[in-house]
């Protein structure tokens, strides 16, 4: 299966994915991002915060050290960052 970077003409911002609906599919563990209480199911995207360099997701659901680079293709968004971990959704 192609990876949605390597189809990715452009990337977007996160604040662009705010009223999405989305619901986890997968993520790439590392120590700089937590997905601890991210809910089952679908959920939507109802806040982006940027704290310095880190970003906040409906208010603690998911904490990002860092912000990632955000890309979407036919459906699937994946968050991208520095540190080579990576976070998977499905758009609903």
């Amino acid at each position: 299966m192609a990876t949605v970077e390597a189809h990715q003409q452009c990337s977007v911002f996160m604040e662009q994915l705010l009223g999405r609906t989305v619901r986890y599919q997968k993520h790439k563990p590392g120590s700089n991002l937590s997905v601890e209480r991210l809910p089952e199911g679908n959920f939507q995207i109802e806040s982006v915060h940027r704290f310095g360099n880190r970003v906040v997701l409906n208010d603690g659901v998911i904490v990002m050290e860092n912000a990632p680079t955000v890309m979407e293709r036919g459906g699937r968004i994946a968050l991208l960052f520095a540190t080579g971990e990576e976070l998977y959704f499905v758009a609903e």
